[in-house]
């Protein structure tokens, strides 16, 4: 860290926080958690915790501090920038799987840094720079992404032979659909994935990391003699990534959401009966009622679908929402709840049983529930709480 950043990090330190309207509250508990469980399925197995998109929007930094708690060789990121944020306040190495533009390469740091190889134009870059590096190759098992051809393996290992400074120390795939219920092609693509491992060790490689599991896949099926590590994705940060109706389902049962989003309420207003509420007139008042006003939506992202269809909780009562929903505001009928100015509402509950979770946010909102994660604004503080 360059001596700039470190006085304006102390600067930052002693200064007093600005209070905020919205604010996200991350479960340091709920985190230690999850990835406990699956260190305890697999005590052999690594477990490499993946924090790109930062850390699913649960903020890169403050996970990373929290899994400081725990034993990780690896963090996993999607670009250097997110690696810089990491190796700002931890050790742990980092393995880079996202793509990085080959003039960029010359600038990275390899200490700490791992590589993911898709192409042959990255490799012979890398061979040019006479630095050691460690690298991973992510293989083709019919996703057809990201990844290298089995008519390109040769070459490549060929390169990897052939130039001292290049370890290749990894190997790795990815499934297509490993979160269904439905396991044949999961299946598949562990087959094609053990015979591209064969072609590896024929050419005299001993990789130090064989990893193909995800949160869901680690449920399912793993080989203790080709494989012994774990990508852990969305299962860090949440519930259950496996359909209700999975019979492994009940495996990943005691994980827990790690995010929660509150608000506050900022204005009271009267609403007589017949009136309308803001844009388009689309909610009528069928009687006399008082409506609250709550600075919160699709700037945050919360989806305009949710109009009129969801609902949000101070303490254990539904507040419903009212009307189509604006770029920061939102109004919520609190004719039979009393409540004051500023107290906090519940926009998205941490607990499975709350109907305004992120998996009824997201279904309603007609998404997923990682795009729901992802595209929460970054204007909202977020708050590491026990």
């Amino acid at each position: 860290m360059s001596i700039f950043r470190k006085i304006l990090s102390l600067k930052h330190t002693f200064e007093k926080p600005f209070k905020t309207l919205n604010n996200i509250y991350i479960s340091k508990s709920a985190i230690l958690n999850n990835f406990d469980i699956f260190q305890s399925m697999y005590p052999d197995y690594e477990i490499f915790p993946v924090l790109k998109s930062n850390a699913y929007w649960h903020w890169i930094r403050e996970i990373t501090k929290i899994l400081k708690e725990r034993k990780t060789t690896y963090i996993i990121v999607d670009s250097y920038f997110e690696a810089l944020k990491i190796q700002e306040i931890s050790n742990v190495k980092i393995l880079l799987i996202g793509y990085t533009l080959i003039e960029n390469l010359k600038y990275i740091n390899f200490t700490k840094t791992s590589l993911v190889i898709y192409d042959t134009n990255t490799l012979e870059e890398l061979c040019k720079i006479w630095r050691k590096v460690n690298i991973h190759i992510k293989i083709d098992s019919w996703m057809h992404r990201q990844w290298v051809y089995i008519d390109e393996l040769p070459k490549l290992l060929d390169l990897i032979k052939n130039n001292k400074n290049i370890n290749l120390e990894w190997v790795c795939s990815h499934f297509a659909d490993a979160d269904w219920i439905d396991e044949s092609y999961s299946l598949q693509q562990e087959e094609v994935f053990k015979k591209w491992i064969e072609i590896i060790k024929n050419y005299w490689f001993s990789p130090k990391y064989i990893h193909l599991s995800n949160s869901a896949w680690s449920t399912k099926s793993l080989w203790n003699d080709y494989c012994n590590s774990i990508r852990l994705w969305i299962g860090l940060y949440w519930v259950n990534p496996l359909d209700e109706k999975d019979k492994n389902h009940t495996k990943l049962s005691n994980l827990k959401l790690a995010l929660s989003f509150y608000s506050t309420l900022i204005l009271k207003k009267s609403l007589k009966k017949w009136e309308k509420v803001s844009y388009n007139w689309t909610f009528t008042a069928p009687d006399n009622m008082t409506i609250w006003i709550i600075p919160v939506w699709y700037y945050e992202w919360l989806s305009r679908k949710l109009s009129n269809n969801f609902e949000f909780y101070y303490k254990d009562n539904p507040l419903k929402i009212l009307w189509r929903i604006c770029m920061n505001l939102t109004v919520i009928d609190l004719t039979w709840v009393n409540i004051n100015v500023w107290d906090k509402i519940e926009i998205i509950s941490s607990l499975e049983n709350k109907p305004n979770n992120i998996y009824n946010l997201a279904k309603k909102s007609e998404t997923i529930t990682y795009e729901s994660l992802t595209r929460l604004s970054e204007s909202i503080r977020r708050e590491v709480v026990e």
